[in-house]
């Protein structure tokens, strides 16, 4: 049984690569239900963000390379790509090291913006949406919900997220730096998820006072606009907005661009040489590349949002560290849980083998000494037991204390519960050689 994690993020993709192998959340049960079409994969949870695409498993194969492949196989074919579009990019972990990146995930320590919190809730949708789909069993069950607490207690224990810095908080930082009074510039807002309301409460906060929001549902920008102070549009009116805005922060769920270069052309023209600055926080993305080959259009995207986080992650520095010492310790704790729990039913089956022999053995004596009394029978009865149990208990301390202490792979010379179950005769089907073990004994 192989715990395995294969993903791609911010770390080790551009964006270009990322938005290709994202999943929309309505999309999510449709590639749990494909992932689960593999043989032997038994657990499978996807995260998708803007930053990253995760698939966390449990899956019955020998070797963590081929539920690596599996799932590398799985990105593929799900998104009709070759495996040279994007393998290079990908990571891949295993035990303590896949407990410990999601543990750091959900806590903010691997996000864009250290200590971002609107991860947690992304977290708890992959799970949810997993429980609804039915992929996620007992194992990532526990490592999920343990992930969320230890953010909790990052959270609680750390001042990593004070000032709630987020993507939306680094979008309206960048906006600032463009133009130094944002109450006398007018922005436009695409789309009224969730990470428009950050945005545009960050926005507000720095003294935004021309607000304009589209989104393809009109109410959902009516319901924005009021809560702010702002004012709604439709959708198809956006592209007019853009002849009088001067920040448009695009931020939908649209699959593919919805600001190409034919479509800005003629408005940059109405624009008479007036600065766009087009702030794309959308993954997929929003805005084509190919606008800033405009005259005076400015483009940035999610990407560009580097310089803006580590200002703010360098204040930061040692309530990261302490931050990384929990989730260090708690991935310890999960492990610990996981291997011991592996150890169970072969510490059942240990038990099971030896009290087989001892009854196997004690059947024989009584055609022997079948003149002895009851009394001396149970004596006879719990000195056997009181040996069975001294030689079982070695072994069985020495596969909890191992196993729970989450051997690396460079300790691992041997898989210790295989070797008990060879060691002992655990793999086979004992019943029909006891009588010969028995002689051989003897």
């Amino acid at each position: 049984m192989q715990f395995v994690l294969t993903g791609i993020s911010h770390h080790t993709a551009p964006i270009d690569i990322r938005e290709r192998l994202s999943v929309a959340e309505h999309h999510l049960p449709s590639a749990l239900t494909a992932l689960l079409e593999y043989p032997g994969i038994q657990e499978a949870v996807v995260l998708s963000t803007c930053n990253r695409v995760e698939i966390y498993a449990i899956i019955d194969t020998p070797t963590p390379s081929h539920a690596h492949d599996m799932l590398t196989e799985h990105l593929a074919n799900y998104h009709h790509l070759a495996r040279h579009d994007f393998a290079s990019h990908l990571y891949q972990k295993n035990g303590i090291d896949a407990t410990l990146h999601l543990m750091r995930v959900a806590s903010g320590l691997d996000s864009l913006v250290l200590g971002e919190m609107q991860v947690l809730g992304q977290v708890r949708q992959a799970m949810r949406i997993a429980q609804e789909t039915e992929s996620i069993g007992s194992i990532l069950s526990a490592l999920f919900q343990q992930a969320i607490t230890v953010s909790r207690r990052v959270q609680n224990e750390t001042g990593i997220g004070r000032g709630a810095f987020s993507i939306g908080h680094a979008a309206v930082d960048l906006a600032s730096h463009i133009f130094s009074d944002l109450s006398e510039a007018s922005v436009l807002v695409l789309g009224a998820g969730k990470m428009s309301e950050l945005t545009v409460r960050h926005l507000i906060a720095s003294g935004v006072k021309f607000l304009i929001v589209a989104n393809r549902t009109h109410e959902k920008a009516e319901r924005m606009a009021n809560q702010f102070g702002g004012r709604a549009i439709h959708y198809d009116a956006f592209p007019e907005a853009l002849t009088s805005a001067d920040i448009v922060i695009a931020s939908t769920a649209a699959p593919h661009t919805i600001l190409r270069k034919e479509l800005l052309q003629p408005i940059v023209r109405k624009r008479r040489g007036k600065p766009l600055f087009l702030i794309d926080i959308a993954v997929p993305r929003d805005i084509d590349a190919d606008v800033e080959e405009l005259e005076n259009v400015f483009l940035y995207n999610i990407d560009d949002l580097q310089s803006v986080v580590q200002e703010e992650a360098n204040l930061r520095v040692t309530e990261a560290h302490r931050a990384e010492q929990i989730t260090l310790e708690e991935a310890e704790k999960f492990v610990t849980w996981y291997k011991t729990r592996e150890a169970v039913p072969v510490i059942s089956q240990l038990k099971n083998r030896l009290e087989q022999i001892r009854q196997e053995d004690l059947a024989l004596l009584k055609g022997r000494l079948g003149n002895l009394s009851e009394r001396e029978w149970q004596a006879i009865e719990m000195a056997t037991l009181a040996m069975m149990k001294r030689v079982a208990r070695e072994p069985i301390l020495r596969l909890k204390q191992e196993l729970g202490a989450g051997q690396n792979e460079e300790r691992e010379k041997y898989d210790l519960l295989e070797a008990t179950r060879e060691i002992f005769g655990l793999n086979a089907n004992t019943s029909g050689t006891q009588a010969e073990e028995n002689t051989e004994a003897r």
